[in-house]
């Protein structure tokens, strides 16, 4: 794709995109990104356009049905906010033809009326050499051809010296007839990146486990889609993997470990265990360092081959941190429920008061859910994020990761921006207007008090009304704005305090 202008205010719907762009050292031409945009960690203030019709935070069954149920109906997968693209007024567009459920595709923009005018770049990675070769088309995209060379002659560059590694590793074997107890055997490698069905791994996987010293079965040949298995299959015949590495699309390694548990079971679990060896079976959290095709396929090929190669286990960095764990470790951990972010373990919750000083007394289970909210509420009107970020359950906290990760996605969700506004610009300069609108105990049913209120509770929703906002800033700041009175649902939990303090409101959920 050639043009004889650069872009200054680009759109990227795909995520590998908008790392490629920061990459080339042109991240101030971002302008806006898709939910599915999450890296570098800078991008997350940028508005997110697009969000997915479905709940992703369903099992894996589930997700897996209503994707098919919805390409069945001829359904888009993702929406695209036009009223937010408007404002943003983009000059090039990046998305991608590769997949319908991984991102937003042609046609889910063809479904936007504001971005039948805008310069479209559109990318179809399916080997390896298509995703080295997206480098170069982002690059001469933006204006910067020599840049995207330079970035590509770097990650093959890489890939060479991981290539060379797991060669001496396998003693130079890399072909499937090698004798699986040879002591140099390339080991076979099964990459899953789905569990319920089983899918294993297709596109550009395959000869990334090839390059990492390894011999990959239950897979398409490069460039094919990624084919659906039974468990059986899984673990007999020729094709019976040495290595099982699983790299669940979007997901953590908590929330895969978590996957795999309950669509498994121990049977199965166990099973697969002694049949590759506990040392043998890892998961990598595949949003991070597997599911993208941008420049972190370099990152994917380290990863596997820690895991093909006992010699190089720990050699680039990923196994033993929160992104690549042995499976029984992984387990272990989401059995714990510890490490249920994406990237980070969950923070432990701190003591120390709230907001300024003035929150953490009126958080207390003997203060109202609605008096929890409130000093939540102020904490992020005067961007005190940490404050903000303690007043969370354990679980929304674990969610979010880090205060600065809560911070960037309030900041770049067109949808919560006003709560980070100052009372004098509302309408009228008055504040939010707080109703306890629900409590439950813990089966769920409410119960009457002696004094007519309800005791007993350990879940309550509180209603939050903001007055609309007046008009001011730049287009993008207003893109971020309501224009009318908003409304939103906090869902609160009563929780023990740290340090002895007793149960605690804290919030779980705002919608």
């Amino acid at each position: 794709m050639k043009s004889s202008v650069a872009p200054q205010r680009v759109v990227s719907l795909l995520g590998a995109a908008t790392e490629t762009i920061h990459r080339l050292g042109l991240g101030d031409q971002l302008v806006g990104r898709s939910h599915e945009c999450d890296y570098p960690p800078v991008v997350l203030s940028l508005p997110m356009i697009s969000k997915p019709r479905l709940d992703v935070e369903s099992p894996s069954a589930s997700i897996d049905a209503a994707v098919r149920e919805q390409v069945k109906a001829g359904e888009t997968v993702y929406a695209l906010d036009d009223e937010q693209l408007s404002l943003l007024a983009p000059d090039l567009l990046i998305t991608q033809d590769h997949c319908r459920v991984c991102a937003v595709t042609p046609r889910d923009v063809a479904n936007s009326v504001t971005c039948s005018s805008v310069r479209q770049l559109v990318l179809k990675p399916a080997t390896l050499n298509d995703c080295l070769g997206d480098v170069q088309r982002v690059a001469v995209a933006m204006g910067f051809p020599e840049r995207g060379d330079a970035l590509r002659a770097t990650l093959e560059a890489r890939l060479q010296r991981v290539r060379e590694l797991s060669s001496a590793a396998t003693g130079g074997a890399s072909d499937q007839s090698s004798p699986r107890a040879a002591p140099f055997a390339a080991p076979r490698v099964a990459v899953l990146e789905w569990c319920d069905p089983i899918m294993g791994c297709g596109y550009w996987i395959p000869e990334l486990v090839r390059l990492a010293g390894g011999v990959p079965v239950h897979c398409s040949p490069p460039g094919g889609a990624t084919p659906t298995l039974t468990f059986s299959a899984l673990l007999e015949g020729p094709a019976a993997p040495d290595v099982v590495i699983f790299a669940l699309c979007g997901f953590s390694v908590a929330r895969s470990a978590r996957e795999i548990a309950e669509s498994w079971g121990a049977q199965q679990l166990e099973a697969l265990l002694a049949a590759c060896g506990k040392e043998n079976c890892f998961v990598v959290d595949g949003n991070y360092l597997v599911n993208r095709s941008g420049p972190r396929v370099v990152e994917s090929a380290e990863a596997f081959a820690e895991c093909a190669h006992p010699a190089l286990r720990g050699h680039f960095g990923h196994l033993g941190t929160p992104l690549l764990a042995t499976l029984s470790r992984a387990l272990a951990e989401a059995e714990a429920d510890v490490g249920r972010g994406k990237v980070r373990p969950p923070p432990v919750p701190s003591p120390s008061r709230c907001c300024g000083g003035g929150g953490a007394e009126s958080t207390s289970a003997s203060g109202s859910p609605a008096d929890a909210v409130a000093a939540q509420l102020v904490c992020l009107s005067s961007h005190d994020f940490v404050g903000a970020f303690r007043l969370n359950s354990a679980a929304n906290q674990a969610r979010w990761c880090s205060a600065d990760r809560f911070e960037a996605v309030l900041k770049g969700h067109a949808a919560f921006g006003c709560l980070l506004l100052p009372r004098e610009d509302f309408v009228g300069e008055c504040g939010p207007s707080l109703h306890e609108v629900s409590a439950a105990r813990d089966d769920g049913t409410d119960e009457e008090g002696n004094g007519g209120g309800l005791k007993s509770r350990t879940t309550a929703a509180v209603r939050v009304t903001l007055p609309s906002v007046k008009p001011r800033g730049t287009a993008k700041e207003a893109a971020l704005a309501p224009k009318a009175a908003s409304t939103f649902t906090w869902t609160m939990v009563k929780e023990e305090g740290a340090g002895g303090d007793g149960p605690q409101w804290r919030t779980e959920k705002v919608g």
